[in-house]
C-alpha cells in the first residue's frame, strides 16, 4: 500500500515538473532564408549574396550557434550590397539610412535614399555610385543624382569602367558613369534579354540577338552557339554549350577547348583562369573534379551526399580549402569543402504552397489483463475458473504496481521525455509539412526542428502550379487506381492528402495522393482540363455504417468530375459563386447539375472576397452571455464579404450566396490603394484594414451581425430554444428578416501588412486577431478591443435590451498597443502569411508565420480555460501531496493501533 502510494505521488510529482517545464520552456524557432541563389561574393567568413528575388544579405559561411538548424540561415537581408570585394553599403530602408562602408570604415553617411538599393559601383576615383529602380546617385565631388526614363537591366564594369545597360522599346543602350553619366552607344536587341559578365566584358543575349559588348563597341555574336548556352565561366572568357549528349567548354569562336557529361556542372570561377572545376552528383555521392588546363590533369573527390535530384547552380567559395556552395534543383543548398560537408538547408521553405500538420500517436507499452480477459470470456460467476482468477487478479495487481514503480524510478530526472510526452499527448508537439513551389515536401518536429521526411513531386514541368489540397478520409490500398471507388467502414479510413496541379500552358490536370505513413508521393491521375475554379471535398453516403469520400471538381466551362472518378454523382444541393470579371455569379449544385441562381453586376473594381465559412469551425459558439442578458451571433455560414474600390472609397457588402441578397453595404473615405488591405470574415464578425491618408494611420473597421432578440429571462430562453417545435431561425428569402448590424471604425498606431484570425478546437475560447505588420513583427490583438458594442461614452446607461457591453471598456478611436503581445518580442521578419494549427486543448494553437523566414510559435489566447497560470504555485502542490502521503501513513497506523486496543479489551 504504501509503496503505492509513493508511486503515485512520484508520477504526480514528475507530471507538474514537466508541464511547469513545458510552460515555462521557449518553443520559438525561426529559420531566415535565402532562396535560389543568382551571384555571391566572399569577404573573409562571410557570404554576401544576391538571389533571384534580387533580394540581398549575408550568410556566415560557419557560426558558433549550438544548434544544427541555425547554420547556413541568412544573418542580415536586404541591409548590405557589396560594391566590390572590400566596399559595401549599408542601409536601413524603415530609418531612410546610408551608411558606405570602405574596408569596414564608415566614409558617409546620406539620408537622401529610401528604396531598396538594386547594385552599387565603385567609380574611377573611388566614389560610391548607388542604382535602386531607375535612379543613380554618385558621391563624386557635389554628388549627382539621375533618374532615368527606362529600366535598368545591369549594372557592372567593362574593363573597370562603371556602366549600366538600359532596355529601350527596341534596343539596349549601354551608359559609362565617370564625372557624369554618358551614352557610349546602342544596338538593336528584343525586351527579354539578359546580360552577362564575361570576363572583363559583358555579353547579351536574347531570342534573337548576341553580343559582346566592349568599352567602345558592340560585337555581334553567333547566335546558334549562344543559344545553346548552359553557362560562362568568368575569368576565362569561356563557355559552357549544350551540344547533343554531350557538353562542351568553347570560346567565343566555337573552339571546342574540354568536353563533358550532360550531368557535369561546371563552375563559374572568378578566382583563377587556371582550373575548372565540375561537379557531378551520382547516386548518393558528389564527385568533384579538379581540372588543370596546362597540365591537362584531372583530380576527383568523392563526398557522401543524399539527394535525389541534379546540381541546380553551384559557386567556389575557397579556392585552397576546396569550398563550394551548392544548390540542387531542390533547393537543398550544400556547403562542403576537403573535409566533408558543413552545412544543408532546404532553401526550398522560401516559396510555400501550403501548410499542413499531423499529429503523433502515443503508443503505449502495457501488458494485457488475463483476469478482466478471462471474465470476459467465461462470465464471471462461472465456479470452473474461480480459482484461477483469484490468482489472476492477484498476479495482475502485482504486475501492476510493479510497472507503476519501474515507471516512476525510469522517469525519474527525466523531465524532458515527460514533456514530449505530454506535448504529444495534448497535440502541443506535432509534424508539420510544407509543400513548396518547387515540389518538395518537407516535414519537421514543430518542437525539436528535426527533418522527418522529404518527398520530391516528379513527372511535371514548372508550368504545373497547386490547385488545391484537400485532406479526405479514405482507403489506400498497396496500389493506388485514379479509378478507386471503394465503401469503407470508418475504423478502415485513413487520412489521406489529395494534390490538383493544373498546367494552363498544357491545360491538363495532374493528381497526386499522399501517403505519409509509407513516405509516398503517387501520381493517380492525369487528364485534359480547362482551368479549375472549385474543387469541393464531399462525403457520399454507402449502406449502414459505410461511406465513401470524393473531391468534385468544376471547370471554367461548368464541367464536373470526381476524383476518385464516380459516373453516378447524386449531392446534396451545394452552392457556389465567383466573380466573373466583375459580375458577381451565384450557383447550385444538385445532382451532377450546376445551375446559375443569380447574377450580380458591381459596378466598382472587386478587391477582396472572404467567405464566413471555415473548414472545421462549423459549429461555433452562437450565444454571448453579457451582464445578466444572452445577446445571439447572427452567424450563416452562406454569407461572404465582398471589398470594391471607387476612388478614395472602401465599399464593404456582405451578400448571402443562397440568394444573391444583399444585406448589408457601407463605406469608408480616404483609403489609400498603395498600401495593404484586409478582409476577415470570422462567425458574425467582419474585419477590414486599411490606411487612412487624412488620419495619417491604418484602421481596423468592424462590422457585427447580431440577432434582433435578446434574452434577459431564462425561463424566456428555455421556451423560445428548447421547447419550442419551431426554433428562431433567418430567412433571407423573406425581406423582414430580424438582425442588426453595427459598425465601428479604431485607430490602429501599427502599419497592418497582414490580418488573420487565430482558431481554437472548438470555438469555445476567445480567438484573438493576428496582425503581420509592416515592420515584420507579429501582433495578437483582443479582439473584444475592436468590438462594435464598445459604449461611446464611461458613463453612459445601458438599456435592458441594448447590445451595447457594459464589460468592455468604453470607445475610443485609437487603440492602445501592448507590445507584451508582440508575438515576435524584438525580432523582425521577412513574413507574409500564416497557418494555425489547433491542438487537443482549447485554449492553445500552433501558429506558424511565413515568407522570406519563417516563425513558429504558440499561442493561448484563452489560457485559464485548460492550463495553469504562469504563477501557479507548484511548490504548495507538491508539499500538499508529500503532507497527504504523510498523513495517511500515520492514520493507517492509529488505525491499526486502535483496531489492536479493541481487540485487547474484547478479550
Amino acid at each position: 500500500m504504501l509503496l503505492l502510494i509513493v508511486s503515485v505521488a512520484g508520477i504526480i510529482f514528475n507530471n507538474v515538473l514537466a508541464l511547469h517545464q513545458q510552460q515555462a520552456g521557449v518553443h520559438d524557432w525561426n529559420k531566415r532564408l535565402f532562396g535560389e541563389l543568382k551571384y555571391i561574393q566572399v569577404q573573409d567568413q562571410t557570404i554576401f549574396y544576391q538571389n533571384t528575388n534580387n533580394q540581398h544579405g549575408i550568410i556566415e559561411k560557419s557560426t558558433g550557434f549550438m544548434y544544427s538548424y541555425n547554420l547556413g540561415q541568412v544573418k542580415q537581408r536586404n541591409t548590405y550590397t557589396m560594391c566590390d570585394s572590400y566596399n559595401y553599403v549599408r542601409y536601413e530602408p524603415n530609418q531612410q539610412i546610408v551608411q558606405l562602408y570602405n574596408e569596414g570604415y564608415s566614409v558617409l553617411t546620406e539620408g537622401e535614399i529610401i528604396d531598396q538599393i538594386d547594385h552599387c559601383l565603385i567609380g574611377l576615383n573611388g566614389e560610391f555610385i548607388l542604382i535602386y529602380g531607375q535612379t543613380i546617385f554618385s558621391t563624386f565631388n557635389n554628388k549627382f543624382t539621375k533618374k532615368f526614363d527606362h529600366q535598368i537591366i545591369h549594372a557592372g564594369y567593362i574593363f573597370d569602367v562603371p556602366v549600366v545597360v538600359l532596355q529601350k522599346q527596341t534596343e539596349i543602350c549601354i551608359y559609362q558613369i565617370r564625372e557624369s553619366i554618358q551614352q557610349n552607344y546602342c544596338v538593336q536587341s528584343l525586351n527579354n534579354g539578359k546580360i552577362y559578365e564575361f570576363g572583363n566584358t559583358l555579353v547579351y543575349k536574347d531570342e534573337k540577338f548576341a553580343y559582346h559588348l566592349k568599352e567602345k563597341s558592340a560585337k555581334p555574336l553567333d547566335i546558334e552557339l549562344i543559344k545553346k548556352l548552359d553557362r560562362f565561366i568568368g575569368l576565362t572568357q569561356t563557355l559552357v554549350i549544350n551540344e547533343k549528349s554531350k557538353k562542351q567548354i568553347v570560346n567565343l569562336d566555337g573552339q571546342i577547348e574540354y568536353e563533358l557529361n550532360q550531368d557535369e556542372h561546371v563552375i563559374q570561377n572568378l578566382e583563377t583562369q587556371k582550373y575548372y572545376y565540375t561537379l557531378k552528383q551520382k547516386d548518393n555521392e558528389l564527385i568533384i573534379v579538379t581540372f588543370d588546363r596546362d597540365t591537362k590533369q584531372h583530380h576527383s573527390e568523392m563526398i557522401e551526399l543524399e539527394t535525389k535530384t541534379s546540381i541546380l547552380n553551384a559557386f567556389l567559395i575557397d579556392q585552397n580549402k576546396k569550398q563550394f556552395l551548392i544548390q540542387y534543383k531542390d533547393l537543398q543548398t550544400v556547403l562542403v569543402d576537403n573535409k566533408g560537408i558543413r552545412w544543408t538547408t532546404e532553401q526550398s521553405l522560401i516559396s510555400i504552397d501550403t501548410v499542413f500538420y499531423e499529429k503523433y500517436e502515443n503508443q503505449e507499452q502495457t501488458h494485457k489483463n488475463t483476469y478482466y480477459e478471462s471474465l470476459e470470456k467465461h462470465g464471471t460467476n462461472n465456479p470452473l475458473f474461480l480459482v484461477q482468477n483469484i490468482v489472476s487478479r492477484i498476479l495482475n495487481e502485482v504486475r501492476d504496481l510493479q510497472e507503476v514503480a519501474t515507471h516512476f524510478i525510469d522517469n525519474l530526472g527525466k523531465e524532458k521525455v515527460q514533456t514530449r510526452e505530454m506535448e504529444q499527448t495534448y497535440g502541443l508537439k506535432q509534424k508539420v509539412y510544407f509543400l513548396t513551389t518547387y515540389g518538395t515536401l518537407l516535414c519537421y518536429d514543430t518542437q525539436e526542428l528535426s527533418l522527418l521526411i522529404k518527398l520530391q513531386i516528379n513527372n511535371q514541368d514548372k508550368s504545373f502550379k497547386l490547385v488545391a489540397h484537400h485532406q479526405i478520409e479514405q482507403y489506400i490500398p498497396q496500389q493506388f487506381s485514379s479509378n478507386l471507388i471503394r465503401h469503407f467502414d470508418s475504423n478502415d479510413a485513413k487520412p489521406t492528402h489529395v494534390l490538383f496541379y493544373y498546367s494552363n500552358e498544357k491545360k491538363r490536370l495532374n493528381t497526386f495522393v499522399l501517403d505519409l505513413q509509407h513516405g509516398i508521393i503517387q501520381q493517380v491521375a492525369s487528364q485534359s482540363s480547362n482551368n479549375i475554379l472549385w474543387t469541393i471535398p464531399y462525403r457520399v453516403e454507402g449502406g449502414p455504417g459505410q461511406h465513401h469520400n470524393i473531391v468534385i471538381l468544376i471547370d471554367e466551362e461548368n464541367n464536373i468530375f470526381t476524383y476518385p472518378k464516380h459516373d453516378s454523382l447524386n449531392t446534396k444541393e451545394i452552392i457556389l459563386y465567383r466573380n466573373d470579371n466583375g459580375v458577381l455569379k451565384g450557383y447550385k449544385l444538385f445532382n451532377n447539375q450546376l445551375v446559375n441562381i443569380w447574377t450580380i453586376n458591381m459596378k466598382d473594381e472587386i478587391l477582396i472576397i472572404r467567405s464566413s465559412y471555415h473548414v472545421g469551425e462549423e459549429n461555433p459558439r452562437v450565444a454571448i452571455w453579457d451582464d445578466r442578458k444572452v445577446i445571439f451571433k447572427l452567424i450563416d455560414q452562406s454569407n461572404f464579404a465582398v471589398l470594391t474600390s471607387d476612388g478614395d472609397k472602401l465599399k464593404l457588402f456582405i451578400i448571402n450566396a443562397k440568394t444573391g441578397k444583399i444585406i448589408f453595404q457601407s463605406v469608408q473615405s480616404e483609403a489609400d490603394f498603395n498600401q495593404p488591405i484586409n478582409l476577415v470574415f470570422d462567425e458574425h464578425q467582419v474585419f477590414v484594414t486599411y490606411y487612412n491618408k487624412a488620419q495619417m494611420m491604418f484602421e481596423i473597421w468592424t462590422v457585427e451581425i447580431y440577432h434582433a432578440k435578446i434574452e434577459v429571462s431564462f425561463i424566456k430562453m428555455l421556451e423560445n430554444y428548447y421547447f419550442t417545435k419551431t426554433p428562431i431561425i433567418t430567412n433571407y428569402y423573406k425581406a423582414d428578416f430580424e438582425s442588426f448590424f453595427l459598425q465601428q471604425v479604431y485607430g490602429c498606431p501599427l502599419g497592418i501588412k497582414y490580418l488573420g484570425m487565430s482558431r481554437t478546437l472548438k470555438s469555445l475560447t476567445k480567438k484573438n486577431l493576428l496582425i503581420i505588420t509592416t515592420s515584420g513583427q507579429l501582433h495578437s490583438l483582443d479582439r473584444n478591443l475592436v468590438s462594435t458594442r464598445r459604449r461611446e461614452k464611461a458613463d453612459q446607461p445601458i438599456l435592458e435590451y441594448s447590445l451595447q457591453s457594459a464589460e468592455l471598456p468604453p470607445y475610443q478611436y485609437q487603440l492602445p498597443i501592448n507590445f507584451l503581445n508582440m508575438l515576435t518580442y524584438h525580432q523582425t521578419f521577412e513574413i507574409e502569411k500564416f497557418s494555425i494549427e489547433s491542438t487537443n486543448l482549447e485554449s492553445s494553437a500552433l501558429l506558424l508565420v511565413y515568407g522570406s523566414d519563417i516563425f513558429f510559435t504558440r499561442i493561448a489566447p484563452d489560457k485559464t480555460y485548460d492550463m495553469l497560470l504562469d504563477n501557479f504555485n507548484y511548490n504548495a502542490l507538491i508539499a500538499t501531496t508529500v503532507l497527504i502521503v504523510i498523513a495517511t501513513k500515520v492514520l493507517s497506523r492509529l488505525v491499526k493501533s486502535s483496531k489492536q486496543v479493541k481487540q485487547f479489551y474484547l478479550n
